[in-house]
């Protein structure tokens, strides 16, 4: 499958609010229901220190902050380019550049289905920056790949809204292969001393990196 670089709808703007509130509430529920947020959750778990703080970036509306805070303890914060108004939790997520700007320090740093958004070299960057604030950083991805694609056209159409269902199979486009998102990683870290380990699910639906500064 070519990798596709067309903006997904909701990173065009100009949505009203309640769409927003709904497309991120169904996205939330999505990543619980392929089990995304169950896979973060088992690795800060693993983390072999305590997790007191972490940090997610591009959080959208905070449904992993949530679910982070309760069942693991820790203090959490969330950064995002477009961040909601008003903010919906309880915790605060800034609008900072995760690839640019100074991020604030974390134990651990995770990211869930961001970076197919991102050009090969801001993915790279990123994972530079994070490193500067946290010991640890958690990417949690799409694979680009015809077995999810088949899977999730047949599925979301049944119980997702329409946004969801466009945006959901323009992201597999514009996902990584795993062979690709394991390169940038090993550039990004390249000389760094920083160690990491790639892993794909079953049925291609996640690919998962834990590096380790």
């Amino acid at each position: 499958m070519r990798r596709s670089f067309e903006a997904e709808i909701l990173d065009r703007g100009g949505q009203p609010p309640e769409m927003l509130v709904r497309a991120h509430r169904a996205l939330s529920r999505t990543h619980s229901l392929l089990g995304n947020h169950a896979a973060i959750l088992r690795a800060l778990r693993r983390d072999g220190q305590a997790v007191r703080s972490v940090l997610d970036i591009g959080c959208g509306h905070g449904g992993l902050l949530e679910k982070v805070r309760r069942r693991i303890g820790a203090e959490v914060l969330g950064v995002d380019l477009h961040p909601p108004e008003p903010c919906v939790g309880n915790f605060p997520i800034l609008k900072l550049d995760a690839v640019r700007e100074v991020l604030p320090r974390a134990d651990v740093a995770v990211c869930v289905c961001l970076v197919h958004h991102l050009p090969d070299e801001d993915f790279v960057e990123m994972i530079r920056n994070v490193g500067r604030a946290c010991r640890r950083f958690v990417i949690l991805d799409l694979v680009r790949h015809r077995v999810p694609m088949v899977l999730f056209s047949a599925v979301a159409p049944l119980c997702l809204p329409r946004v969801n269902v466009l945006d959901g199979r323009q992201s597999i486009r514009r996902a990584y292969t795993p062979e690709e998102f394991r390169s940038s990683i090993a550039r990004a870290v390249a000389g760094t001393g920083a160690e990491f380990r790639h892993t794909v699910a079953p049925l291609w639906i996640r690919q998962m990196a834990d590096i380790r500064y």
